[in-house]
């Protein structure tokens, strides 16, 4: 009875570790030592799980426009997040908080931020990690886990 009851006890341990190393974590994937500003307009939101996507036009120092992807938090949480989902809307022009990413990082097809090769055709290094978005009349929201004004 005893051995039968601490397999089970193994069992459940190992069984409920395996999701948790299925999903990444912010470290692995944006490099929290560094902080950027982006400024730009919203494109479009994708709301969707695992997490939301913004996409956000801006210009770089040399006047081109890039297109920036952020990785904002899940939508459950970013629902609970009075005024965001409503703010957010193509258009807007927003600033916001984000890190870089650490490793080649690529959107699929299915909007989800993943691992990649340094080679892989969609890798790109627009794909940054969200914090705080603030909007023109000075109001901050987060939008999602990573850096603030």
């Amino acid at each position: 009875m005893r051995l039968a009851l601490r397999i089970a006890t193994l069992v459940v341990v190992i069984g409920s570790a395996i999701p948790a190393t299925a999903h990444h974590s912010n470290p692995r994937y944006f490099d929290m030592a560094k902080v950027m500003t982006l400024e730009g307009v919203v494109l479009r939101v994708s709301w969707i799980n695992p997490h939301v996507i913004l996409y956000l036009q801006s210009t770089n120092e040399r006047g081109e426009q890039e297109t920036w992807v952020i990785h904002g938090s899940s939508p459950s949480n970013a629902v609970r997040r009075v005024g965001l989902k409503d703010r957010l809307q193509p258009g807007v022009s927003i600033a916001a908080r984000v890190w870089p990413s650490r490793i080649p990082l690529f959107v699929n097809d299915e909007e989800t931020v993943l691992h990649t090769r340094p080679d892989h055709p969609r890798q790109s290094s627009r794909i940054v990690g969200g914090g705080q978005v603030k909007f023109s009349n000075g109001d901050v929201l987060a939008f999602g886990g990573g850096p603030t004004f």
